[in-house]
């Protein structure tokens, strides 16, 4: 009776240990994948560097056109970076980077070695991969492993395209060489057995790093039965049996696999026979204190980590995580505090900064056309005028009280192109009292835009701008035309007169000035004697719509000039 109830509980006790095994296997696995994917998207997001600085990205776009002093220089700010961030963040078993361009020319490399052909490399599976991944990792299996020293071989390696998302033909690729230390590592810190094999394989099943002791024939015979993105099962090979458990990484496709001999599972139940429920009690508590300890060293840390990052994904930088171990966890702790002061910092002193600095442009800029303050005294003046019978400067205070009341009569500063140009009337009948007739005015607009909204204060500048620069120093009777036309790419606002023009270089040096940004940490000027009428339509365009507006300038000496404000559909009438 007692034999055959210590039978059933060796039976129940040897079932319940595999289970457990199983478990166990399992969870390792899964823990592995975790790690590795923690890893990987840490050095993922090193390459990702040159995002951080439009610099880069513009010497990126810049890098064809430009002589070979320039590209050299290039070529060089692309080493120095990531140099800094390898250097900054250090990797175990990172090996080397390269930085090639679009066409295949080796651009960079950190261990300088020798350049390859670009038509070899345009044309290599991994090149293409990468490029056609348009921004997202490439993970690279390496089977022919290259040596770079003794106890460097390249065992796998991340690439990633760089470009300005507005020029896709012009890009960078960057590739990162690594060893198999991280594997190495990851296996010794997993507390597996010494005739327990680790695999890491790729997105063909190839494997990418093997324990030592594998056999060719075994991996075939397993990749037999492994089917799905996770699973395990028992296995015969030859004379031994294995149990394998499995799992594909989401994030770099790779599968994790793990196999254990049966022997090593179940030898300790071969001597404890005659003691099998103090045995399995035993082992009830070690696989307990097991699971209890896996959960504290690795769990919880992936489990803190996964909600500090979803903590970022809702914009929430506020928390970091705790760092008080040296592991591969806690290294992964300190690259992601890492990234997240700095995504904090870019944020903070990036955008916050750019969105203040444009509302205090546009507070400024309305400030030099805004006056508060002027159309009553001239109200004033008109009043002393009319009483002394001086029609002509009655009518002069009349315009300009006019004019200033249409900068100050609401806070809005969107209106239709009709109060724009009833205020522009204004101010010609003021100019024709002191030109006597010198210049002709007339307007030309489609009839269904003059209810179209476009910033106070667009066209007026660009009139007077036009009175004194170019009718002004005329000795013959001068024009000037408003023009509004609607078009496939949008609505065209445009000044125009046959004054004096300008030189080709003037013109030039103010177009040059007209394509750099405007938010800047110093506010930019235009060139000297252009006059607040463009600076100031140009920079209240450029805050508001940004790309969305195009800003022309034509000009011959002697011939007159035509300044063109493009406004596409989806600009239009937006605040």
């Amino acid at each position: 009776m007692h034999c055959h109830g210590g039978a059933a509980s060796y039976y129940i006790s040897y079932k319940s240990m595999l289970e457990k095994v199983e478990t166990a296997s399992f969870q390792i696995v899964r823990q592995i994948e975790n790690n590795m994917d923690n890893d990987m998207h840490s050095k993922r997001n090193l390459l990702l560097s040159p995002y951080y600085n439009q610099q880069y990205i513009d010497d990126i776009n810049a890098y064809a056109s430009v002589n070979s002093e320039s590209k050299f220089v290039i070529r060089q700010s692309f080493e120095d970076l990531y140099l800094k961030t390898f250097n900054t963040t250090p990797i175990t078993d990172f090996v080397r980077f390269r930085i090639y361009y679009s066409t295949g020319e080796m651009m960079s490399s950190s261990n300088n070695s020798a350049h390859e052909e670009p038509a070899e490399v345009r044309n290599a599976s991994w090149f293409k991969d990468t490029v056609n991944k348009d921004g997202r990792v490439n993970f690279i299996n390496v089977p022919d492993s290259e040596s770079i020293s003794e106890e460097r071989t390249i065992a796998y390696s991340t690439a990633i395209l760089i470009r300005d998302f507005a020029n896709p033909d012009q890009f960078i690729v960057v590739r990162a060489d690594y060893s198999d230390s991280l594997f190495r590592s990851i296996s010794q810190n997993a507390d597996l057995t010494e005739t327990s094999k680790f695999l890491v394989l790729d997105e063909n099943n190839s494997p990418v790093y093997v324990s030592e002791g594998y056999s060719a024939d075994l991996l075939q015979d397993i990749l037999s039965r492994m089917e799905g993105k996770q699973g395990k099962f028992w296995f015969n090979h030859e004379d031994s049996q294995y149990f394998i458990s499995y799992t594909r990484s989401e994030y770099s496709g790779w599968k994790t696999v793990l196999l254990m001999p049966k022997e090593e599972i179940v030898s300790p139940l071969n001597s404890i026979k005659t003691a099998v429920i103090y045995t399995g009690a035993f082992a009830f508590m070690i696989t307990f204190l097991l699971s209890i300890l896996l959960g504290r060293m690795i769990t919880k840390p992936i489990l803190d980590l996964h909600k500090s990052v979803n903590r970022i994904k809702r914009g929430d930088f506020s928390v970091g995580l705790d760092v008080n171990r040296r592991d591969e966890i806690g290294r992964i702790a300190m690259n992601f505090n890492a990234m997240r002061n700095e995504l904090q910092m870019l944020i903070e002193n990036k955008y916050i900064y750019q969105i203040k600095l444009q509302e205090a442009e546009l507070a400024m800029l309305y400030s030099q056309i805004n006056p508060h303050f002027l159309y009553n005294t001239l109200d004033s003046i008109k009043a002393m005028a009319d009483y002394y019978s001086v029609e002509e400067i009655s009518e002069m205070a009349q315009s300009l009280a006019d004019m200033f009341r249409y900068n100050i009569k609401n806070s809005d500063e969107i209106v239709s192109l009709r109060e724009e140009l009833e205020q522009i009337e204004a101010y010609i009948r003021i100019q024709s009292f002191r030109f006597e007739g010198k210049f002709q005015y007339s307007v030309d607009v489609e009839e269904e835009l003059y209810d179209y909204p476009i910033l106070k204060m667009t066209l007026q500048p660009l009139v007077e701008n036009a009175v004194f620069h170019g009718i002004e120093p005329m000795r013959e009777k001068g024009r000037i035309v408003i023009t509004a036309r609607r078009y496939a790419d949008g609505v065209h606002l445009s000044v125009s007169d046959n004054g004096g023009g300008m030189t080709e270089e003037r013109l030039e040096e103010i177009r040059a000035a007209l394509v750099r940004p405007v938010v800047q940490e110093q506010y930019l000027s235009l060139p000297s004697g252009v006059g607040i009428g463009i600076r100031n339509v140009y920079a209240r365009y450029a805050i508001r719509y940004g790309t969305r507006m195009e800003f022309r300038i034509e000009s011959n000496e002697g011939a007159g000039t035509l300044i063109t404000l493009l406004l596409r559909e989806e600009a239009a009438g937006k605040s």
